[in-house]
């Protein structure tokens, strides 16, 4: 099966998306009774004599039962002093968040998503539009970058994926209820600057991979779900990290550079004395741009945790 792009884009990153304004304008889940299931995700740990940092990776949407905070996982993030997410405090940075959206996300007047388009690609953004149930008039007013991922991340909701149930929000409400800080990698503004700020080309590119990639994205999902609750890190890498590396640039830019980032604060963590859980989306801990590679050119080792 070929790789989805606007899968991986949306699914291993951009914790963002979870402000509740900004989902608020996306289509509704469907009320459906949660299924209770045991999950054990992939974890890895960095340490030191007097320094642990533990390395999660997150779904920024869940569908509800998915049962994943037991055993190691909830024992390690308990020990921890820090909570680290690629987002501190969603719930605060949502107005903002939902402002710059709606402003870095619109095209100029005249223009539309479908500009550029072959008969082709407008037949079918035009069909996806129409089964998403978004107002077609504001779709069409979106830069291609918002529009593909606005479109992906309604079609998760109808699939049962609830942001209020994503990893990342759980464990920031249980941290702040025991008092623990949270800290965040990044702002709302810095992700939502990853986008903005591609080319025309680029956009482009995402968007017809959206399109192109359309019906197949509800199976690469589900794959990718089902690689993560069984804590099959080298699948869920390849599932959501291979198409994402037929576009270098963007690659670069969204993946490796910030996990180079992330381990570089790692590294110089390793300094301090303490214990952090450090949650980010589980693409960046799978596959040769991972945290843990750029740690290793550190030569700082990381150790999977046994969660089963």
């Amino acid at each position: 099966m070929k790789k989805t792009l606007l899968v991986a884009l949306s699914a291993f990153s951009f914790a963002l998306f979870q402000a509740p304004s900004v989902l608020a304008q996306s289509a509704k889940a469907p009320a459906t009774a949660p299924v209770s299931q045991k999950a054990t995700p992939a974890m890895w740990v960095v340490k030191d004599r007097d320094t642990t940092i533990y390395l999660f990776g997150t779904f920024h949407l869940m569908a509800p039962g998915i049962d994943w905070n037991h055993g190691k996982v909830k024992s390690a993030f308990e020990s921890a002093d820090t909570l680290k997410l690629e987002i501190a405090n969603l719930d605060a940075e949502a107005p903002a968040i939902a402002n710059l959206m709606a402003t870095k996300g619109q095209l100029p007047a005249g223009q539309t998503i479908f500009d550029g388009l072959t008969e082709a690609q407008k037949t079918a953004l035009s069909a996806i539009i129409a089964q998403s149930g978004f107002p077609p008039e504001a779709i069409q007013q979106m830069r291609p970058w918002m529009g593909s991922l606005i479109l992906s991340l309604g079609l998760y909701q109808k699939l049962g994926l609830d942001p209020n149930q994503g990893v990342d929000k759980t464990l920031d409400g249980l941290a702040r209820a025991a008092n623990k800080p949270v800290e965040g990698f990044e702002t709302g503004a810095e992700q939502i600057g990853f986008f903005a700020n591609l080319t025309d080309d680029q956009q482009k590119a995402m968007l017809v991979s959206t399109i192109e990639d359309w019906d197949q994205a509800t199976t690469m999902l589900n794959d990718m779900i089902d690689a993560w609750k069984t804590g099959n890190a080298d699948k869920l890498g390849d599932l959501m990290n291979t198409s994402l590396r037929s576009q270098p640039e963007l690659s670069k830019l969204i993946l490796a550079d910030r996990n180079k980032r992330w381990a570089d604060w790692i590294a110089t963590r390793m300094a301090t004395p303490g214990t952090v859980f450090v949650a980010v989306g589980a693409g960046h801990l799978s596959g040769p741009d991972s945290v843990q590679a750029f740690l290793k050119q550190k030569r700082i080792k990381s150790t999977r945790v046994k969660t089963k």
